[in-house]
């Protein structure tokens, strides 16, 4: 098939870890990949060489210059289907395509419902299927939108190379070699439950002496990070880091307090990495963390719940090993690298058909 998968973000997260991850899959399988993209974006300059590029996602939505622009991509790369992997890519690369009058492919990554009415229509005229990233993200999209269950929602997970995670190179945050290290790691947002750590951990810090807390990431709440930070115990701010498995590596516990996720990247990449999680029972959480077996499970925005959990964990090793132990084979038995790439493959395959 010639397969083109189009990723308009900005922002580094989960969808471009799965952007990358179908572009090298498909392409193994024999399949003839381009990526649509953002110009002198982060994923334009790590996926340089592996398949062939066409940075052009730019400018306002059904903005007439930016679907020309998709649409002579998509007729120089005789493209057989489109897989939209923002809702802004199905409004520029989805309306190119469906003029062409090819196949479009919209996944959906976030727990949020369409609340607008453009949006709906939007799913509904230019969406050929649809794919979400959790059965959550699915219940939320169609108790917003019930019209779209005539288009077909299918569900598939984010796969985890849990190999690599599992045999990275811990990271060095410079701290004692007794340390219980928590970490969160991902995008500065309230939504991530951040304040909800932040009140958390100075009960975790007294009651577990040689917890030390490390914080990776960027975003919109990093004054206000930086500021707490300057005052807590034992905490180390480590800034974007692109080797997230080396990072987790370096971690004995993982902290998800989000309110809402899409499919909680992270939460699987620590189970693969061997790590107990706890995380907010919230979205996809759930259908990633087995509570009291792979980790702890505690209401969203609760930050006394939070900071129970992290106090057992943090003072209980065999607790912290058996629950990394679980979640590993959770990780890969439920969400293997390998089969997300095939399902998107044979519905690929049936949508082209």
């Amino acid at each position: 098939m010639r397969i083109v998968l189009s990723n308009s973000s900005w922002k580094w997260g989960g969808v471009h870890f799965v952007t990358e991850a179908l572009a090298r899959g498909l392409t193994a399988r024999g399949h003839d990949v381009t990526l649509f993209c953002r110009p002198d974006s982060e994923l334009e300059s790590r996926m340089r060489g592996v398949v062939p590029l066409e940075p052009i996602l730019h400018g306002m939505d059904f903005g007439p210059a930016g679907v020309t622009r998709a649409l002579r991509a998509l007729r120089r790369r005789r493209a057989e289907v489109a897989v939209a992997l923002m809702d802004k890519d199905l409004r520029i690369t989805g309306v190119a395509a469906r003029l062409l009058r090819l196949p479009v492919v919209v996944r959906r990554a976030n727990d949020r419902p369409l609340a607008r009415a453009r949006a709906r229509l939007t799913y509904r005229v230019l969406a050929t299927r649809i794919v979400a990233n959790s059965a959550a993200t699915r219940r939320t999209l169609l108790d917003s939108a019930p019209a779209l269950a005539e288009r077909g929602i299918d569900v598939i997970p984010n796969g985890i190379d849990v190999d690599a995670f599992a045999s990275a190179e811990a990271a060095d945050f410079g701290l004692p070699g007794n340390a219980v290290v928590f970490g969160f790691a991902g995008r500065f947002e309230a939504r991530k439950g951040l304040r909800e750590l932040m009140r958390a951990w100075p009960d975790v810090a007294a009651a577990v002496p040689a917890a030390h807390l490390v914080v990776v990431g960027r975003g919109d709440l990093e004054t206000e990070i930086r500021a707490w930070a300057d005052r807590a115990p034992r905490v180390r701010l480590a800034g974007f880091r692109p080797d997230i498995a080396c990072v987790l590596r370096a971690f004995d516990v993982l902290v998800v307090p989000s309110h809402w996720e899409g499919f909680g990247l992270i939460a699987a990449e620590g189970m693969a990495a061997g790590l107990p999680v706890i995380a907010a029972a919230a979205s996809s959480l759930p259908e990633l963390v087995a509570d009291g077996v792979s980790g702890r499970l505690v209401h969203p925005g609760d930050a006394n719940a939070l900071a129970r959990a992290m106090i057992d964990f943090g003072a209980d090793p065999a607790l912290r090993s058996s629950a990394g132990k679980a979640g590993r084979e959770i990780c890969r038995r439920e969400f293997p690298l390998e089969r997300m790439v095939e399902r998107w493959e044979e519905l690929l395959g049936d949508v082209v058909a």
